[in-house]
């Protein structure tokens, strides 16, 4: 039969063991999670400039193409509403 100490031993063999594994899999998930949030890791002077906006165009020429035709040359009494 096994004494105390023995048992005692083993025991604390296998927390070791079972910490070093968790610690070698949390290493693991860290460079993971690293390399796949790289790019937003990066220095602001290596990012794209993903938020800046350029005006692609104005609004009186995005009205115009969404309703074919120029509201400036609407006239007045004509209907603004287009039947799908």
């Amino acid at each position: 039969m096994p004494n105390a100490s023995s048992v005692s031993g083993r025991f604390r063999d296998i927390v070791t063991r079972i910490g070093a594994a968790f610690r070698a899999q949390r290493k693991i998930d860290a460079q993971r999670a690293l390399q796949r949030y790289r790019h937003l890791l990066a220095e602001p002077h290596e990012a794209p400039l993903v938020n800046e906006m350029s005006p692609v165009a104005s609004e009186e020429d995005t009205s115009r193409h969404a309703n074919r035709v120029d509201p400036r040359e609407r006239a007045a009494g004509q209907s603004t509403f287009e039947r799908a």
